[in-house]
């Protein structure tokens, strides 16, 4: 999934990876690239729905036919796709996390150390009585 924009408002862009392309420039930089075929999202209902719980389905026989295949790798999200029981050419799309990829929090909170130490004792007097 791309998210991206056209002429009218934000939008997702469901497809799937048919190609990985890492460009190698001098220097050592290097692009990562994904050829993918997409799928049309044009018309809501026809190409892909929303329900009333905010899951996506999309029309995985509604292909988009584009001169633009290629998407930057680090504009992807990692989502995979649950082929719906009742009709098999809508597939439900499943956003997940990849593996090895986690989020660590950037703030640093103050770090706590007590002063002084807080020591209880307590003291036992045992003592014979007289009798």
């Amino acid at each position: 999934m791309v998210k991206g924009d056209n002429q009218i408002d934000s939008v997702a862009w469901y497809g799937t990876i048919t190609v990985v392309v890492e460009l190698r420039y001098t220097g050592g930089n290097k692009v990562v690239l994904f050829n993918c075929n997409w799928y049309d999202i044009a018309t809501k209902g026809k190409s892909y729905k929303e329900d009333r719980y905010g899951i996506i389905s999309v029309n995985t026989k509604a292909k988009l036919n584009t001169q633009e295949p290629f998407v930057l790798a680090f504009q992807a999200t990692q989502v995979y796709y649950i082929e719906e029981i009742k009709n098999s050419m809508w597939s439900v799309v499943v956003e997940t996390k990849p593996r090895n990829i986690f989020e660590v929090s950037t703030e640093e909170g103050e770090p706590f150390q007590e002063e002084e130490s807080q020591t209880r004792h307590t003291y036992v007097h045992h003592g014979e009585e007289d009798g």
